[in-house]
């Protein structure tokens, strides 16, 4: 397989293997809350997700299927229950305690979408989800796939998942302006936007969201090597995690409930 050294030098991860999710480390682990807020332009004019909350909200069972590439798998920060759809299911457990979460980790390193997309049927929808959060898009743009055919294999996949009553959110690709100074992401990250908006599902703005905490400081991004990188890692895929419970715990009874699709990042 075609290497891509400097995304695995500069990125906070491009290796490992799918996995279930272990048991979280406990939420509040890695200090106060705060630390990387997200700017309510971000996730104001985005669907919520009816289901999945008002599951939290009722103390019941909710299935949370992440599907992803190594960036889901937690490996630069030292394994899969630092990785955030651990620290996602960590934060969500932590605000609905009647509720009985259940995250599982099939994220894959290099994973594309139409090898996501192959497996729902087999090994996604079995787990009967409440929810399944697709991070993708990254392999596409380090090996110019069509975009076209991208997008064609995501509507697929969202169709799929939307025919067995299940929700779904897409999550973009990481920022590092390492990596976006020699890969062309926008073509995805724009078609992400464009089927989100098609279908009506949410869309969770991971580059748009890095990109502000390194501009406004709140994260230094900056890959320092060495013992640094598992520090920003853990502190990177908690910020993430957080981020995320808060985005699929919406119940429009807040700023959120208004969507305008003109109005979105």
């Amino acid at each position: 397989m075609r290497k891509y050294p400097r995304l695995r030098r500069g990125g906070l991860a491009l290796v490992a293997a799918a996995t279930i999710v272990l048991p979280p480390v406990p939420v509040g682990a890695f200090g106060p809350e705060g630390k990387c807020p997200v700017p309510e332009s971000f996730t104001a004019f985005e669907p919520l997700l009816p289901r999945t909350a008002a599951a939290l909200a009722g103390g019941s069972q909710v299935v949370v299927v992440a599907l992803g590439g190594a960036s889901s798998l937690g490996n630069a920060a030292g394994g899969v229950g630092l990785a955030w759809p651990a620290r996602m299911g960590a934060a969500v457990a932590d605000r609905f305690p009647t509720a009985r979460v259940k995250v599982v980790n099939l994220a894959v390193a290099r994973q594309t979408a139409q090898e996501a997309a192959a497996h729902l049927a087999r090994d996604v929808l079995p787990l009967r989800p409440t929810l399944v959060i697709w991070e993708t898009g990254t392999m596409e743009a380090v090996r110019g796939t069509a975009v076209d055919e991208f997008r064609d294999t995501l509507q697929a996949g969202i169709d799929e998942l939307r025919a067995a009553a299940v929700e779904v959110v897409l999550m973009n690709a990481q920022f590092s302006r390492d990596t976006d100074a020699i890969i062309r992401f926008e073509p995805y990250l724009r078609a992400m936007r464009q089927l989100a908006d098609v279908n009506g599902v949410p869309l969770f703005h991971r580059h748009g969201i890095m990109r502000h905490w390194a501009e406004s400081g709140a994260l230094d991004l900056r890959d320092s090597g060495g013992e640094k990188r598992r520090p920003l890692a853990t502190k990177l895929y908690d910020c993430i995690g957080r981020a995320m419970a808060d985005f699929v715990a919406r119940d429009g009874s807040g700023p959120d409930a208004a969507a305008s699709p003109g109005q979105r990042r």
